[in-house]
């Protein structure tokens, strides 16, 4: 009989031939001994791989584990699309040159002018107020004091109290003694009084009359948006233009967007940028305005771009924002130096994508916009030159790509947690 391999603890000294009791005692404990180490490791073998089982599982099923809702719907969903309009949205690539960028600095400027080409008479040499209904006049007949209203009194504080006049009435007429009805609505001041003066020939000689409104009521002017007091203004004998209006509502407010205010005329609209008028003296841009306009401020947080990707330092890298545009201009390379510049550990530098939606493309109550993809190669540092000249609109989407190792890597990194429970699971021993 050999000893066993494992009996280190039988001495050396004994032998096991024989009937030698004291090694066969020692022989036997260790072989009882290390029985139950193979034993136990032999038990343990199905515990690790339970384990590992139960890990895997939590890990695929972690909706079910996870506390919080979890959307996961059986069906498949629907797709709305048509041989126009197919489901995957198609779009164009366009590589950053300097005659790219070029031709949209122009065509920014171009769309600024074709606009004000389509200003409502942005010009007006000279404004006579019509009259209307509900406006209210003051008619004077000198000399004859039964056709003129009582004179204006003074009160204490010797400031003379207005006289009552003579409201249009609903049909556009003015009742005025002897003559009747007469016609008023549509008519200027002078135009009023000559034919009042006229009428009245007829009874008097050589009537001298005086006309002057006391009123004005029949045309209005809407302010709404981003104005501190929006609500309605009257249009009186005094030209009433944009700057006008918007003073006498009390100015824009701090969130106003002044490059898209909208102006609404009957059923036609125009969109005026006023922050040329406001900051660079765009006299063109300063329109008169008529009964019924209405003129819309908007809200300047709709002038958001976004900064998707690898953009920031390490620690806020690939966190999606949204920033809110600066008056005037902004272009790529500013935008990109606000966000923390792009990731010098984890960015592509010759992969910088922004993201526009097509303006010649149909509208959005059409159809989709057909996005345009400009790419930027900024590894040479010479690029942020051309990208500092490159213009950025609003709802642009700036978005830098993740470097090959960078993406391997996030790759990698998904499968730590299952490694570090393998490797906790050989760790496990009852000894």
């Amino acid at each position: 009989m050999s000893m066993h391999e494992d009996c280190k603890e039988v001495p050396a000294s004994l032998s096991c031939s024989g009937r030698n009791n004291d090694c066969e005692t020692a022989f036997n404990k260790c072989r009882n001994q290390n029985s139950s180490r193979q034993n136990c490791r032999h038990l343990l073998t199905p515990i690790k791989g339970l384990f590992l089982a139960a890990t895997a599982g939590l890990l695929v099923s972690g909706c079910a584990v996870v506390p919080g809702m979890f959307a996961s719907y059986e069906r498949q969903p629907e797709v709305l699309q048509t041989e126009q309009e197919p489901a995957q949205m198609d779009y164009t690539l366009l590589q950053v040159t300097p005659l790219l960028v070029r031709r949209l600095v122009e065509q920014a400027d171009a769309d600024s002018v074709a606009i004000q080409g389509t200003l409502p008479e942005p010009k007006v040499a000279s404004y006579p107020y019509r009259l209307g209904p509900q406006d209210t006049l003051r008619i004077f007949v000198w000399g004859h004091p039964d056709l003129t209203p009582a004179t204006s009194s003074v009160s204490a504080n010797n400031i003379a109290s207005t006289p009552a006049g003579r409201t249009i009435d609903s049909s556009g007429n003015i009742y005025f003694p002897m003559v009747g009805n007469i016609r008023a609505a549509g008519l200027t001041v002078s135009e009023f009084r000559d034919r009042l003066s006229r009428a009245l020939s007829q009874y008097i000689a050589d009537p001298q009359v005086e006309v002057d409104v006391a009123g004005f009521r029949s045309q209005r002017v809407f302010l709404a948006g981003e104005v501190k007091s929006p609500g309605a203004l009257e249009i009186t004998d005094q030209p009433l233009r944009i700057t006008d209006a918007i003073a006498q509502a009390g100015g824009a407010t701090n969130n106003a967007d002044l490059y898209d205010v909208k102006l609404t005329r009957g059923d036609e609209s125009v969109r005026l940028n006023l922050d040329g008028l406001y900051y660079d003296g765009d006299m063109d841009v300063n329109v008169l305005l008529h009964a019924g306009d209405v003129l819309s401020v908007p809200d300047r947080l709709q002038r958001k771009i976004f900064m998707l990707g690898e953009v920031g330092n390490s620690v806020g890298a690939n966190q999606a924002r949204s920033y809110v545009m600066r008056r005037g201009r902004m272009s790529l390379t500013e935008v990109l130096a606000d966000a923390g510049g792009v990731s010098p550990f984890s960015a592509a530098a010759s992969e910088i994508y922004v993201l526009r939606a097509d303006p010649d493309a149909s509208s959005p109550t059409e159809g989709a916009r057909k996005p345009v993809v400009f790419k930027l190669s900024s590894r040479e540092p010479q690029m942020l030159v051309l990208a500092d000249q490159f213009p950025i609109l609003p709802r642009d989407v700036i978005f830098v790509n993740p470097t090959g190792p960078t993406v391997i890597g996030r790759f990698i990194g998904q499968f730590f947690p299952i490694l570090s429970a393998t490797n906790t699971a050989n760790n496990i021993s009852p000894f």
